[in-house]
């Protein structure tokens, strides 16, 4: 019995290892301040784009924002996830630039401009 614990044991290790070995790099671009435009977001919200295992997705923050005067301090904050399964990062940023209604949903709102001022202040790191 002990044998065959021991040998489930190392062939899940081993399957653990491999899958650890196929995985894809990742890389993140955000916005990078550095490039001396401002964030066509503005300065409550962000975007981050990561590829991870061959997929790309893009987090659309909305920062805190303080509500009213009540009797308890609160905030609301939130968020919006693209992601294009099986579509590198490049592939993805093409795919927002082509499509204007990804980045309308991406956001929650139409924008004439689309993702293009926003591709343009982007940095990627591997």
């Amino acid at each position: 019995m002990k044998y065959f614990v021991a040998m489930g044991l190392a062939a899940a290790t081993l399957l653990a290892l491999s899958t650890i070995a196929k995985a894809e790099p990742t890389q993140t671009c955000q916005f990078d301040p550095e490039l001396g435009l401002p964030n066509p977001l503005g300065m409550q919200s962000y975007l981050t784009i990561t590829e991870e295992d061959g997929s790309t997705t893009f987090l659309f923050e909305q920062f805190p924002t303080n509500l009213g005067n009540g009797q308890v301090q609160a905030a609301i904050a939130s968020n919006r996830i693209l992601t294009f399964y099986e579509t590198g990062l490049d592939d993805a940023r093409q795919l927002m630039l082509q499509n204007p209604s990804y980045y309308s949903e991406l956001v929650g709102y139409s924008d004439s401009e689309g993702f293009g001022p926003i591709n343009a202040v982007l940095s990627c790191s591997p």
